[in-house]
């Protein structure tokens, strides 16, 4: 068994090296090495400086999207003056052709040195390219006494929802599947997320008087939407590598708690499981895990800080699925999720990937028979 999953590990490593850790890699160092064999560079469309991380992770998104559409978001390049395609278009890049300078003979102050016939040019500046030039992260206005309570009273809430939940449909003799059953599993779904977001809405809004656009409620750049299905793919394999090596260091662990939960709670209902699962669950954990805590961590801990333990923290707080194989997977998930966060300066990319990994993740539950 163990030789199998490292023999998915490796499967799962493969699929997202190529496609995204290479090319992202490659365009941040200012080209891949096939860019350079041909001569090529690519840079920042305004200020022809190297391209940041964002900017290579838009890119890498852009050009699944040429894919997807069968090559139909290059040609844009056959018009453009600039032939510029929709990854540069997200990325606002630019690719350059560097030639080489035919070294001549020129005075020196020590005599005749070989050199460039004329100097380097600068990179060529495109004006009307978005700016996309990352402000320096500040402090949030809010501080560890906002953050401390909405976290911890999150596991109170959702524990004591769900005996309230459980204990009505006891004394009321509501069995599970039926409507009575599904109306309480969404009462329940309501309580725990309804809670803690009016009590962060209460601490940013009224108690640090700071508008609900801090939270990352607002609309990001549209690359950042578009990017949202891509990267949906690399946050999907990071889980399934998280999943197989939690499997490798706990082979014991029960992996089928959160399905067993989701059928569970709502009967098998294709609807309305992705209505709680895949719409209310994904923009309620954007807002309370990456809006509120994890931009309370930004400014306060280098990026990468702030990253890491905000996924822990996400991680942790699916722990109510008694389901330690899982805490890896959520982690990694969480990591793309933050940076993104970051990056974007809104919680909406976060919401589309979330969306689509629960999307798929509750079909494959309710499409298999068993858990």
């Amino acid at each position: 068994m163990p030789l199998v999953l490292l023999g998915q590990l490796i499967d799962l490593l493969s699929l997202i090296a190529p496609p995204f850790v290479y090319p992202a890699i490659g365009w941040h160092s200012g080209a891949t090495p096939g860019m350079r064999t041909l001569g090529l560079r690519v840079v920042d469309a305004r200020s022809g400086d190297r391209l940041t991380w964002g900017q290579s992770l838009l890119r890498t998104s852009g050009w699944w999207w040429s894919l997807l559409t069968l090559g139909a978001a290059f040609v844009p390049i056959l018009a453009g003056r600039w032939r510029r395609g929709l990854p540069d278009w997200m990325a606002s890049s630019l690719v350059l052709a560097i030639r080489p300078l035919p070294l001549v003979w020129i005075p020196g102050p020590y005599g005749w040195v070989m050199g460039p016939a004329r100097p380097p040019q600068p990179a060529p500046l495109i004006p009307t390219a978005r700016d996309v030039t990352e402000p320096q992260a500040t402090r949030a206005s809010w501080s560890w006494t906002d953050v401390v309570p909405v976290l911890i009273t999150f596991f109170p809430i959702m524990l004591g929802a769900n005996w309230l939940a459980e204990a009505t449909a006891q004394g009321l003799r509501i069995s599970a599947g039926t409507g009575g059953a599904l109306a309480l599993s969404y009462a329940d779904e309501i309580a725990v997320y309804g809670a803690s977001l009016l009590l962060i809405v209460l601490l940013v809004q009224w108690r640090r008087h700071t508008p609900l656009t801090a939270l990352g409620l607002r609309l990001p750049a549209w690359p950042w939407l578009a990017a949202g299905l891509p990267l949906c793919f690399a946050v999907y394999v990071l889980e399934d590598v998280g999943g197989v090596i939690g499997r490798i260091v706990l082979p014991t662990a029960n992996t089928t708690n959160q399905c067993v939960g989701i059928r569970g709670e709502f009967g098998g209902s294709a609807a309305l499981t992705l209505l709680a699962v895949a719409v209310i669950a994904p923009i309620s954990e954007e807002i309370i895990f990456r809006g509120f805590t994890f931009r309370w961590l930004q400014g306060r801990l280098p990026l990468w800080g702030a990253v890491l333990v905000s996924a822990a923290i996400f991680s942790a707080a699916h722990a109510g699925w008694a389901e330690p194989s899982l805490f890896l997977p959520i982690f990694l998930g969480g990591v793309l999720l933050a940076y993104v966060y970051a990056k974007s300066r809104s919680v909406w990319p976060g919401v589309i990937i979330h969306m689509t990994i629960n999307i798929v993740g509750v079909i494959l539950i309710l499409v298999y028979s068993g858990c």
